[in-house]
């Protein structure tokens, strides 16, 4: 039995043996590109292979999933998957050249950053409950702020509008700089996005965070309550990141991949790189990321139609 193993060992060809590209679906700078960057130089030093970051922008993720969709089973060529391009992305586009489940092998999740909810410092409320009370008493004369129609600030701005029933007005911009300006201007009141984009004008004092979005309070701001605390469970809104390849990639690939995802999510200075950042470490096994895929879209599709949300 022992000889057998060793010659199938010795028969398994190695991988990778040349430079891996990791795909991610945005423009260099900002969380995907700084977390990606992050495992991609870990993730080659234990593979003994440089993971080279490739930014492939464009159509909301779809162009880098496509590219990965299509690339060889070998593993050479893997995609920085998301919360845009595989939770909001299939319920946002009607035609896409893939599907989000079907065309991929999802090795494993990297990284959440829980997102949480700022308004403008002039805002005469202090809680959650209060925002939602002056909502009511002025309708639509409160604004909330996204980086697009689509995005996940603007779906999360629709569940707490659907759940609360607080009657406030989208505004989308073209990203979340343009957005946070005119938040901090008060030119808009609200908004919901990952600690990154919002941390400095909070520092300086022009943005009050009033919740988090998540499960947990944010590491961040440690006396914010969660949404659920403030009297609203289920509302949860998390930007995450992780590593998938085209359908069909070998099982031990995935495994390889995957174990070292793991091991280096574990390092001090990764969790301290993700924490700076407002980002978490999520490892889970291929299996389980790929049922979290599905329960986001799940999640995602009714918010999207309900906002009526379209890109194609």
């Amino acid at each position: 039995m022992a000889v057998f193993a060793c010659a199938a060992n010795a028969a398994a060809p190695a991988y990778p043996t040349r430079p891996v590209r990791l795909l991610v679906s945005v423009p260099p700078g900002g969380a995907a590109d700084f977390t990606a960057r992050i495992v991609a130089q870990k993730l080659g030093d234990a593979l003994g292979q440089n993971v080279v970051v490739e930014n492939r922008g464009g159509a909301g993720g779809t162009i880098a999933s496509e590219i990965a969709a299509r690339s060889s089973p070998e593993g050479q060529t893997l995609l920085w998957s998301s919360v845009t391009t595989h939770g909001v992305g299939p319920a946002l586009y009607s035609k896409l050249p893939y599907d989000a489940l079907m065309s991929f092998t999802h090795v494993g999740l990297a990284a959440s950053l829980p997102m949480i909810m700022v308004v403008h410092s002039s805002v005469p409320a202090a809680s959650v409950k209060e925002l939602v009370a002056l909502a009511k008493a002025k309708p639509e004369t409160l604004h909330f702020a996204s980086s697009s129609s689509g995005s996940l600030p603007h779906l999360m701005g629709e569940m707490f509008r659907t759940v609360t029933g607080a009657p406030i007005v989208h505004v989308p911009y073209k990203g979340s700089g343009p957005a946070v300006i005119d938040l901090t201007g008060g030119n808009v009141q609200i908004m919901f996005d990952a600690p990154p984009a919002l941390y400095g004008q909070i520092k300086a004092g022009r943005l009050k965070v009033l919740a988090s979005a998540y499960s947990k309070r944010s590491e961040l701001f440690p006396d914010v309550p969660t949404l659920a605390e403030a009297g609203y469970p289920g509302l949860e809104g998390v930007i995450w990141y992780g590593v998938s390849g085209p359908a069909g990639l070998a099982p031990g690939v995935v495994s390889r991949l995957n174990g070292e995802l793991h091991k280096l999510l574990r390092f001090p200075d990764v969790k301290e790189r993700f924490t700076q950042q407002g980002a978490i470490p999520t490892p889970m096994s291929p299996q389980r990321y790929t049922a979290f895929i599905a329960a986001e879209m799940a999640k995602w599709a009714p918010v999207v139609r309900s906002s009526g949300a379209k890109v194609d």
